[in-house]
């Protein structure tokens, strides 16, 4: 049987519209003034939460699961910070190019960090901790796609 998308107007489609708007305040609060950073950064932390709950439900809470978790939340964090340097060097003047920069520095190395403890010091298979890495190729790749379309909703 296919799945068929909720009807506009449904209480479906209110209760996602109504979870949108109330992480679009939040992240408006938290400093994400661009709307498409704050879009992408929206739809970032949906995917890694939602695919996450999947891949440790589906794993039985097992290895699997976890590092595919971990692996969505490195890149989510990361992604975060890439998202607010962006933000940064597009208001900032010339002079505070360098304190982003470092910022980008500072990311790159918990970034490796991160990867390092779950790599090597935990030992969860690769291909899990990429695999949730990828959730945000998969953020970019939609909102580009659906850009690229002209839809409004992105």
């Amino acid at each position: 049987m296919l799945l068929r998308s909720p009807r506009k107007g449904s209480p479906a489609t209110r209760k996602t519209a109504a979870v949108r708007k109330r992480l679009d305040a939040l992240l408006l609060r938290l400093g994400f003034t661009h709307p498409e950073g704050r879009a992408l950064m929206r739809d970032q932390i949906v995917l890694a939460l939602v695919t996450s709950l999947t891949a440790l439900s589906l794993s039985g809470l097992g290895t699997w699961g976890v590092a595919y978790s971990c692996g969505a939340l490195l890149s989510t964090v990361s992604f975060w910070w890439l998202v607010r340097f962006a933000q940064g060097l597009l208001s900032s003047t010339a002079g505070a190019v360098g304190g982003a920069f470092f910022g980008y520095f500072v990311r790159l190395g918990a970034t490796g960090a991160g990867l390092y403890v779950m790599i090597v010091a935990a030992g969860w298979p690769v291909w899990a901790i990429l695999a949730g890495m990828s959730t945000v190729m998969v953020t970019i790749l939609v909102w580009g796609a659906l850009q690229r379309a002209g839809s409004k909703r992105a």
